[in-house]
């Protein structure tokens, strides 16, 4: 397959993907969750806790990004979950996956900071389109460490909770 996705992955085609759950189930595809937020997908577990919030993203747009991270942020802290925020990219020349994760990793510290040491997102897991296709291919459950090892986890702690 090589570093290139089967197919360019935009949204609608993100979302009919059989996203790799467990025992979670995908609970929305791009529905408005709260006023102003249409995450791409929503996964919660058996309990209906909120587990991942999975977004596409083809811009190379940096503030989109950040816009992600805060509108994810938000709906875990309105939720009281600690969810994963899975951010799939279709990286370019000027906007790799290290690059975007380099350009989150001081906002996370900041929030963290802001409270008490750690964020309501548990991590933020940055990978490519290619990478996260790869994942569903080989069949990596999203928690497994398999599919944690691909891309960039960036924890959302700056100290133990």
């Amino acid at each position: 397959m090589g570093n290139k996705p089967l197919y360019k992955m935009n949204d609608a085609k993100f979302k009919a993907l059989l996203h790799p759950t467990g025992n979670d189930r995908v609970a929305s595809w791009g529905t408005a969750v709260s006023v102003g937020y249409k995450p791409d997908v929503i996964i919660r577990d058996i309990e209906e806790r909120l587990t991942f919030i999975l977004e596409c993203e083809q811009k190379t747009d940096r503030k989109a990004f950040l816009g992600a991270l805060l509108k994810a942020e938000l709906y875990a802290d309105q939720q009281r979950a600690r969810p994963t925020l899975v951010i799939v990219m279709q990286p370019k020349a000027n906007t790799t996956t290290q690059q975007i994760a380099n350009h989150l990793r001081p906002y996370i510290l900041w929030l963290a900071g802001k409270q008490g040491g750690r964020m309501n997102l548990a991590c933020v897991h940055i990978l490519s389109d290619a990478e996260y296709e790869t994942a569903i291919l080989e069949g990596e459950e999203l928690a497994s460490a398999a599919f944690q090892r691909r891309g960039h986890l960036l924890r959302t702690a700056t100290q133990p909770s």
